[in-house]
């Protein structure tokens, strides 16, 4: 039976962008999982309420309900060891730590002008006055002040990524020669960029660019070939 990922989704529900869902689809896509994918909203909370969490990413496996992408991504190295790790072991959690650390002072910043507001035209009608009010209320101004033009974007995240872009002159992967989730807890922000935006928000031609477009051409292809604003 296949793996089910509760996804945040726009009103359109093959658009589906949560920079934390993202986290654990290309963690499953690692392990070589077999998924289903579950759009969701806002103001469907009552579907996950089995769950005991009040917002996605939530998983359900068999008849167990796992929430929070780091709590995932644990249940998955431990549940699948004999698939590709994720973590692999103490050095390889305190690597994925580091990395969700920069993050969160970095990157999470710098795409926030780019992605929150775009992130609310895309909601469904039902979703945008919770998202209006919570995100307000947690930037302490207008989701219209908040959005930055595409070159103020662009060039925040640029500044952003500049540990990122030395690290990988000289590596494939954050994990080095392959991906590891400390690859994929970057991925996860910046592809929630590229989906909202209205704007490749990313440099192609920057070491970080070719990074993403490297795990955007893993599995397939399946990051590069989902919808985004630009392509429906």
């Amino acid at each position: 039976m296949a793996i089910q990922l509760y996804d945040l989704a726009g009103k359109d529900s093959d658009i589906m962008f949560s920079p934390f869902c993202w986290r654990v689809r290309m963690s499953l896509l690692h392990k070589g999982l077999n998924f289903e994918l579950i759009p969701w909203r806002f103001a469907e909370k009552e579907t996950i309420e089995e769950s005991g969490h009040s917002a996605v990413p939530v998983i359900k496996d068999g008849d167990k309900w796992v929430g929070d992408s780091w709590e995932i991504i644990k249940y998955l190295d431990t549940q699948y060891p004999e698939l590709p790790t994720l973590m692999n072991g103490s050095e390889g959690r305190a690597h994925a730590q580091l990395v969700l650390e920069l993050c969160g002072s970095l990157v999470f910043p710098a795409v926030i002008p780019i992605a929150v507001y775009q992130a609310y035209e895309i909601l469904d009608e039902a979703s945008k006055p919770y998202f209006r009010e919570s995100r307000e209320a947690m930037f302490g101004t207008s989701l219209e002040q908040l959005n930055a033009d595409p070159q103020a974007g662009k060039a925040g995240l640029v500044q952003a990524l500049k540990p990122f872009d030395a690290l990988l002159q000289t590596s494939n992967f954050i994990g080095g020669d392959q991906p590891t989730y400390a690859d994929y807890a970057l991925f996860g922000i910046l592809k929630w960029a590229d989906i909202v935006s209205s704007y490749r928000p990313i440099d192609d031609t920057s070491f970080v660019g070719r990074w993403f477009v490297r795990l955007e051409n893993m599995y397939d292809g399946y990051a590069k070939n989902v919808p985004t604003v630009r392509n429906r």
